[in-house]
């Protein structure tokens, strides 16, 4: 081979590893937080090279494009390393589920992740029990966070 051909060659696989590395960056998978009486939050952890995040939402309705939404917001800066969307308004009941697709820029280049949803109420994998403080005739019931026994209560 020539040099000019192995010059070209390495010229090429360089291009193609500068491209593909380009287009690596994966939005985090959003944490959903409701707040009460009112409200909820979408956010991501912050990162170096992020830049932006938008949210884009509806509740108890799929959306059918990128324009059809309820909520639609830009932000622009992280706030105790995240980047989160407030809605200080609307009510989350139990059951709704909130669809949405969020955007993060990344080095000035956007990045989505569409079709996301979070059931409100929904837990996580199972793990969510309800207890009931009355206790009717007494018992021992663990309270279990993300498959883990943390705090057991005792009701006479």
């Amino acid at each position: 081979m020539s040099p000019e051909m192995e010059r070209l060659l390495l010229l090429l696989l360089i291009g193609v590893f500068c491209l593909s590395g380009s287009g690596a960056y994966n939005v985090p998978k959003a944490t959903v937080k409701v707040n009460s009486p009112n409200g909820f939050e979408v956010s991501i952890p912050d990162e170096p090279g992020v830049s932006l995040f938008a949210f884009h939402g509806k509740v108890n309705e799929e959306m059918d494009d990128l324009s059809d939404q309820t909520w639609a917001a830009d932000i622009v800066n992280p706030r105790n390393g995240r980047w989160t969307y407030r809605n200080r308004n609307h009510k989350l009941q139990p059951g709704d589920v909130l669809y949405y697709w969020t955007t993060a820029r990344y080095h000035g280049v956007d990045h989505h992740n569409y079709n996301q949803r979070h059931v409100v109420g929904g837990g996580q994998g199972g793990n969510t029990q309800r207890i009931d403080a009355r206790g009717s005739g007494g018992g021992h019931q663990p309270i279990v966070v993300n498959g883990q026994p943390t705090i057991n209560i005792y009701v006479a």
